[in-house]
């Protein structure tokens, strides 16, 4: 009888510490009348303006959330959570890490995102059992040499800051799963890279890379790679090799055909490769290359900026939530211009430049203030869809039936009488019209 009871105390005990472990405290001062039986801590979003030296007297402390505050500087003391596995300092105006973070020697997640650090410290390295690590959108420009250290990292955010090189020794994360470098300033990478024997995303987007390593074809376990908006000229024979390749995006770089081994990439079922110089021959050859995989050509520009300097390769122009009150003066130089979207903007009216766009298919102007649409809209002989609807149009020109392709007309949210209703059925009778 005794034993029993003993057995039962000891479950009854252990279940209590198991919940003990799971409850989250949201105040230090409720978390102080227990502090040695304080496992989880969450003072998210308190406003608070630096972090309390108090918190590092909860010896048991295994996770900590201190996002969205408005703290600037982590104490030395933040050493002593010995016991610490996942500490969350996203959201803050950190600007500096003391080094003393550096001897949470069990830390596994350490969100840093969305701060204004400028350095990481040198002894980063000795975090070893860290997997996960977030440092995007900060102002990073180089990585200590001892970054190469965190051999367990298994996801890695990098993404938004200003860094110009990384060390020649990253290659060593050989478990890293998932990395995004998107928006540095990176030129190259190293050759190291071909150490991520693991890696299955990664992201290098919008940086001023120029040439992928020809080792690239290493990275076995690839499954998805983001390449849009760099400087790549030729993309290496090597990708070939990697089957696993689901997605491939090289949009908006230099590129003018794609190697013959791509043609290997049996898994492949999304390129995206707008935004380059393919001429019409090279993309019927890369339709035949990879029969089975969704190829997007259209060259799709989300600036006027950016779209200007490729202005005879645009074929999509999205400008919508601009606040413009009138088109761009280089609207018309986009002569191969496809489809064109101004939604939710300030424009009043059309300007006659617009007739230029000869091979233009669709036109969407919702949400604007035009209040008269010109007769030249007739121009557009190829136009397939036209949205208007949310604007202050209280009729159509008659030109709008010379427009023969037009399938679709969107009219809703604007201020037509019932009979200008059915004069523009009849002038459009084979077009879907809604209202």
């Amino acid at each position: 009888m005794k034993r029993t009871i003993t057995i039962s105390l000891l479950l009854i005990c252990s279940f209590c510490a198991i919940g003990q472990k799971n409850k989250i405290y949201s105040s230090l001062y409720e978390a102080f009348k227990n502090k040695e039986q304080v496992y989880k801590l969450n003072l998210s979003y308190n406003k608070l303006t630096e972090f309390s030296d108090s918190i590092t007297q909860l010896p048991h402390l295994q996770y900590l959330n201190l996002e969205g505050n408005k703290i600037n500087v982590i104490p030395p003391s933040i050493g002593s959570l010995k016991n610490l596995r996942t500490l969350n300092l996203k959201k803050n105006a950190i600007t500096k890490l003391t080094d003393q973070i550096c001897n949470l020697k069990y830390i596994e997640v350490l969100l840093l995102s969305e701060n204004q650090i400028q350095k990481l410290p040198d002894s980063i390295g000795n975090l070893k059992n860290l997997g996960w690590l977030f440092l995007r959108n900060n102002k990073i420009e180089i990585l200590p040499e001892s970054f190469a250290g965190l051999s367990n990292l298994k996801k890695l955010d990098l993404s938004d800051n200003q860094i110009h090189e990384l060390p020649a020794n990253f290659g060593n994360f050989d478990k890293l799963k998932e990395l995004l470098l998107q928006n540095n300033k990176l030129s190259n990478l190293p050759t190291s890279i071909r150490g991520l024997k693991s890696i299955e995303a990664l992201n290098l987007s919008d940086n001023e890379i120029e040439k992928l390593p020809d080792n690239f074809g290493n990275l076995k376990n690839l499954e998805w790679l983001i390449c849009k908006n760099n400087k790549i000229e030729h993309i290496p024979e090597s990708l070939g090799t990697i089957t696993k390749l689901k997605l491939l995006y090289f949009n908006s770089n230099k590129i003018d055909k794609l190697p013959k081994t791509l043609g290997n990439l049996i898994n492949l079922i999304d390129l995206n490769i707008s935004g380059n110089s393919f001429s019409k021959a090279e993309k019927n050859k890369s339709k035949q290359l990879l029969p089975n995989c969704k190829i997007s050509f259209k060259n799709t520009y989300y600036s006027i900026q950016k779209a200007i300097a490729y202005k005879k390769n645009v074929d999509v122009l999205h400008l919508s939530d601009n606040n413009l009150t009138e088109l761009p003066e280089h609207i018309e130089e986009f002569k191969n211009l496809q489809e064109l979207y101004l939604i939710n903007n300030q424009l009043k009216n059309l300007p006659k430049s617009i007739e230029k766009l000869k091979k233009l298919e669709a036109l969407s102007l919702s949400y604007n203030k035009i209040t008269e649409l010109p007769d030249f809209i007739n121009k557009l002989k190829n136009l397939q869809q036209l949205d208007l609807d949310n604007n202050q149009l209280t009729y159509l020109p008659e030109s709008i039936g010379d427009l023969k392709k037009l399938k679709s007309i969107h009219l809703s949210g604007n201020h037509f009488a019932k009979d200008e209703k059915e004069r523009i059925q009849k002038l459009l009778p084979n077009c879907i019209i809604s209202f």
